[in-house]
């Protein structure tokens, strides 16, 4: 998918493992220090990270996806089918430091949106780290609910968007 913006045109592109796994790792990492306040337990995060987002890419590409602006990789999205039927999940929506604050990052959520409205979801969900202000803020300001915590030893809070 194709976003023309005011100066430069933004696309969103399937994650291409062999050319830019190191980039999925650098995104994913400062996601986790957004998260957690520490990389210090990303290392046992990342053990099985290339399987697993091989194997979400593989069933669901468009959700997967790099966003870039021109030659440059800038943003990445991570989502998943659940258990419910219903129900898509959202494991990350990255937007680099550079490009924050401007108004792109609707760009994220809308490519979720229309993921989970072309699979006949009525709902997506994500979790979010209640110490991440930013990424609440983000969520609540594109219409996502905040739930109560989640049960578990991170202090999640788990954001639903009505489709």
């Amino acid at each position: 998918m194709d976003y023309a913006g005011t100066t430069m045109n933004y696309r969103f592109k399937t994650i291409n493992l062999q050319e830019d796994f190191d980039t999925c790792c650098q995104f994913r990492r400062d996601a986790h220090l957004l998260n957690s306040g520490s990389d210090q337990d990303f290392d046992n995060e990342l053990a099985d990270y290339k399987i697993q987002i091989q194997e979400v890419i593989d069933y669901l590409p468009l959700g997967n996806c790099h966003l870039w602006a021109g030659k440059e990789i800038i943003g990445q999205t991570e989502m998943k089918f659940t258990d419910d039927p219903k129900v898509g999940y959202v494991s990350m929506l990255y937007l680099v430091p550079e490009y924050r604050g401007n108004g792109i990052g609707e760009m994220l959520h809308q490519h979720s949106v229309e993921v989970f409205s072309a699979a006949n979801k009525a709902e997506i969900q994500s979790s979010v780290s209640q110490a991440n202000n930013p990424a609440i803020s983000f969520y609540q300001k594109h219409g996502w609910k905040s739930q109560n915590p989640e049960t578990g030893g991170d202090e999640m809070t788990l954001m639903k968007y009505a489709l």
